[in-house]
């Protein structure tokens, strides 16, 4: 009980979001084989509950494709090592999703949490209900899916073309994602037509709300500009607006790592 307990609180809240990702030790290696991470995290690639009953799929430089099941007992992290028997980029790919009910409260959806009030914040404090803010009957829920897309590139001494994945928001870089550089523009094009497309940059260790917000043009390409070198999520979906009807909500996330400038 107590595991679904967690996973309701956090799927609950996008405010106070425990988002998944996979991310490497480093996206650039000579290496014959390297340590992948994944987990949840507020902090951006900080992770504090374990990805669990996830497999991963790997693409491999020359298109061939093999799967992965984390072995980690760690309630933190999941970690897996990623053999590297071959140069060029490797493309590594996992779904997670998780059922989420939304009522109006206050003629808005929000996300409907079956909890009680003594396990979460004050109703000023969040953006999602529980019973006790029902003063009658608690009104008709909607049942949605929130699934994530997570993926990362590791290049093994040099990079190659990167494999597409299955991810229902495709993200193509004009730019290698191994390759991208720090204060230098980078051009994105996303392959699904998002009414409201919202693309989200975070650098390790910053929650959502400082998250930098990459304008979207009609045909579904953006420029964005990493500030500094380091290690950063780029977030991808359509934005929830509060006063439509819910529906199924997918999310492609992709843990990059950036260069310093050459001097």
């Amino acid at each position: 009980m107590k595991k679904y307990l967690v996973l309701a609180l956090l799927a609950c809240s996008y405010s106070q979001a425990h988002e998944p990702y996979i991310a490497p030790l480093s996206y650039l290696t000579a290496n014959t084989q390297i340590s992948m991470l994944s987990g949840y995290a507020e902090e951006a690639l900080n992770a504090e509950y374990a990805l669990k009953d996830v497999q991963f799929s790997v693409i491999q430089p020359n298109q061939t494709q093999i799967s992965i099941q984390p072995q980690s007992q760690l309630e933190s992290v999941s970690t897996f090592d990623l053999k590297l028997p071959e140069q060029g980029t490797y493309t590594v790919y996992g779904k997670t999703s998780y059922p989420i009910q939304y009522v109006q409260h206050n003629k808005q959806w929000k996300v409907f949490a079956d909890v009680t009030a003594d396990k979460v914040p004050a109703l000023s404090e969040r953006d999602y209900v529980i019973p006790s803010d029902f003063k009658g009957k608690i009104p008709k829920k909607i049942d949605t899916i929130r699934e994530w897309s997570i993926q990362s590139y590791i290049s093994k001494q040099t990079t190659s073309p990167i494999a597409a994945t299955p991810a229902p928001i495709q993200v193509t870089f004009q730019t290698h994602p191994n390759e991208i550089v720090a204060g230098q523009p980078v051009q994105l094009q996303l392959s699904k037509a998002l009414a409201h497309a919202e693309v989200l940059i975070r650098a390790q260790g910053t929650t959502d709300k400082q998250a930098q917000t990459v304008a979207v043009n009609p045909n579904g390409t953006a420029t964005l500009t990493f500030p500094n070198a380091g290690s950063y999520l780029l977030e991808v979906s359509e934005k929830i607006e509060s006063k439509t009807t819910p529906q199924n909500q997918y999310y492609t996330i992709i843990s990059l790592g950036v260069k310093t400038p050459a001097a």
